[in-house]
């Protein structure tokens, strides 16, 4: 909500455009870097006219005291006028500004807010020469401001004189710089704090604030149309992120100038532009990377203008997972679900930015490649034109600047394909086994924890070889569960690997905080791992790993073969899951209503047929998961197109064999087979009968090569 003390005079109109803007999608990092009792001097990169009300106010809301800020005079002409005038701006113009911001920070009567880029940098284009910053605009360059250095150096170079009893007329100076307006001189030396601004997305479009303020103002500017349509879209549309770093003391950087005596303008003729390149730096190192800022760098930095498309996710992958592991700032957006990047399917986030890529003409596609218009990247057009005709550009310019970013993708880039493609094989593998050790580690004190042996995923891998299969084991169980056909496989010259289902094969109650998704994912990861290093794929799922080998088939890869789904779990015979567990889920529900929770039942117990393997316990949370897998998987079965080996259980006690008459009818497959065994168990891949049901498969596969 917006404080009270802020409104005065606010029309209506107005006052409910404020409430879109303030209450903006913002995530506020580095709060704990916010000096408490100093006076304090905030910078801060600038883009928009919106951040004049919206940081202040941000800044307003977390400290509990009035930030000024420095706006523009035809700000205070309209109702917006007001709402900064009683944040604490002051205009440009104003009489004695430079007085009245110094004596503030002397007697922390008010906090400050500097962009030192002197304006919004709507092309976010920003060169260094000669060790200072400097904003592009148009063509003409312009040294970034070294105001916000002089006002916080100054004010501790006085507080100093103060405390030091060296001011040679206390009443002048008391009345130069309105000290008696507000309190005493604060004992607090003064500190710079710096902020980044970031943003996940800047797009553009109509939306409703644009049609509220065509209601409001009867002429706009094509300026402020530009201004309005951007601005507006991202404060709907975009995740604002307001980065606070860690604070500057003044204290100690004045401190050896100071103490040879040297007058205020010599200390700050010294230090002014060190400063400001100082703070100004951290800034633009700072930035909040973004998925976008990836995109646009390497279709910037790639030496060709051809690149094969799945190779360039795969960099894009890379390059985020160096800059996660060079613990840059980034966007927690930039690695939700990633691997759906490189495991060929639909990701949004790369999805959107290619539609303006493409819509822009900087890429076009041919056949499995983008082809890249290197000259529409780069084109500027002009500072009030380009956020609207070459958003790319700008996302391009903001991340052009951080070096560490950019040598990260240049390193990649002198590198051929093949060698990133085995890299990107070793990242992978390397972040599914951290995975596994940071569960296990957590689990560690639990007594029924699995052995390692049993929990981890496996690479029976054969030299030369050039199929491979994927073998995926079932609910609450671990790869072990298919290691014998893994075996009988390799055996017969094929590479297998065993991926571990995310929350498997450690103990029970790791599996509980996991989501199907997640299963699903560690698929994902194998297939990627597994199409990097052979050209033949099969998936065989065992269950539960046989729904999720049905579903995975929606990806669509030339490496894909066929698929063998083992008593897939479609459908359940087991009473504990048919009706005990929604019993129990409608007894917790009842039993929360009265704050009972004390009461709650989160597990049934299970009774598996290979104990060492399988969990003893089936969490209500992970079961309510694998009913969801079964719905999704149902709706997905007339989808499937691939040649399939469909096995199931005669007499399985736990999946009803309906379920692989279901999937045959259900799917479109030109080819496919099912087959009936003759068993009363669930697991029958583990046991002394398997050898005719491994040469049933092992012949499926012979078939595809």
């Amino acid at each position: 909500m917006i404080k009270s003390d802020l409104l005065i005079n606010i029309n209506g109109y107005v006052l409910s455009l404020l409430e879109k803007i303030l209450d903006a999608n913002i995530e506020i990092k580095g709060i704990e870097n916010i000096p408490i009792d100093n006076p304090k001097m905030f910078v801060a990169n600038h883009f928009t006219r919106t951040e004049a009300m919206l940081i202040p106010y941000t800044l307003y809301n977390l400290t509990g005291k009035k930030v000024g800020v420095i706006a523009d005079d035809s700000l205070f002409k309209s109702y917006f006028g007001d709402f900064l005038k009683n944040l604490g701006a002051m205009k440009k113009s104003e009489a004695n500004r430079n007085e009245h911001i110094i004596g503030d920070l002397i007697t922390s009567c008010k906090n400050w807010m500097i962009f030192p880029e002197g304006m919004m940098v709507k092309a976010k284009d920003i060169s260094k020469i000669d060790n200072n910053f400097c904003v592009k605009i148009d063509n003409a360059c312009q040294r970034v401001y070294t105001g916000a250095a002089v006002f916080a150096l100054s004010s501790q170079y006085f507080r100093e004189k103060y405390f030091d009893h060296k001011l040679d007329d206390y009443d002048s100076f008391s009345q130069k710089f309105f000290i008696n307006e507000c309190s005493d001189i604060n004992k607090n030396e003064t500190m710079i704090v710096p902020i980044n601004i970031s943003y996940t997305k800047i797009r553009n479009g109509r939306n409703f604030l644009i049609d509220m303020a065509e209601k409001l103002i009867d002429e706009m500017g094509e300026n402020f149309k530009e201004e309005l349509e951007i601005e507006s879209n991202l404060i709907l549309n975009s995740k604002i992120i307001i980065h606070i770093l860690k604070p500057i003391s003044t204290k100690n950087i004045i401190e050896n100038l100071y103490k040879q005596n040297l007058s205020q303008e010599d200390v700050i003729s010294k230090l002014r532009y060190e400063v400001t390149h100082d703070f100004m730096n951290y800034i633009y190192e700072s930035l909040t990377i973004s998925f976008d800022h990836v995109f646009a760098l390497i279709l910037h930095l790639y030496p060709k203008n051809e690149i094969n498309i799945e190779y360039f996710k795969r960099l894009i992958y890379m390059v985020i997972h160096k800059i996660k592991e060079a613990k840059l700032f980034y966007d927690e957006e930039i690695d939700k679900d990633l691997i759906y990047l490189i495991s060929y399917e639909k990701f949004k986030l790369f999805d959107n930015i290619l539609e303006i890529a493409i819509n822009t003409q900087i890429i076009t596609i041919e056949e499995n490649a983008y082809l890249i218009n290197k000259e529409k990247l780069l084109d500027s057009h002009t500072h009030n034109t380009i956020r609207l005709k070459n958003i790319l550009r700008v996302v391009l310019n903001e991340i052009l600047i951080n070096e560490k970013v950019v040598n990260i993708i240049q390193t990649l880039l002198s590198k051929d394909e093949n060698e990133n493609n085995s890299q990107l094989v070793n990242i992978l593998k390397n972040e599914e086994n951290e995975e596994f050790e940071f569960a296990y580690e957590k689990s560690k004190d639990y007594e029924n924890i699995k052995a390692k042996e049993i929990g981890k995923t496996k690479y029976f891998d054969i030299d030369k070889a050039k199929n491979c299969v994927i073998a995926i084991h079932g609910f609450s169980s671990s790869p072990k569960e298919v290691e014998q056909l893994a075996l009988f496989l390799n055996e017969n010259n094929l590479s297998v690997h065993t991926p571990r289902l995310a929350g498997h094969g450690i103990v029970p109650e790791e599996l509980k905080e996991k989501k199907w998704e997640d299963w699903y994912k560690s698929v994902s990861r194998a297939i990627v791992i597994a199409s990097l290093q052979y050209k033949k794929i099969y998936i065989v799922g065992f269950s539960t790993g046989g729904l999720l080998a049905l579903l995975s088939t929606k990806k669509y890869y030339k490496e894909f073969v066929g698929l063998v789904c083992i008593n897939a779990a479609l459908h359940l015979n087991d009473l504990r899951i048919k009706t005990l567990v929604p019993a129990i889920s409608f007894w917790n529900d009842i039993v929360k209503v009265f704050g009972e929770n004390d009461y709650t039942k989160e597990y049934v117990d299970n009774f598996p047929e290979n104990p060492e393997i399988n969990y003893n316990k089936h969490y209500i949370d992970a079961i309510e998961q694998l009913s969801l897998l079964m719905k999704r998987t149902r709706k997905s079965l007339h989808k499937i197109r691939k040649p399939i080996l469909i096995i199931q259980g005669k007499d399985d006690p736990i999946v009803n064999p309906s379920s692989a008459h279901e999937i045959y009818e259900k799917i479109e497959s030109r080819y496919k087979s099912l087959k009936i065994i003759d068993a009363s168990n669930h697991v029958i891949i583990i046991g002394e009968k398997t050898k005719e049901l491994f040469t049933d498969i092992l012949d499926f596969i012979s078939q595809g090569e």
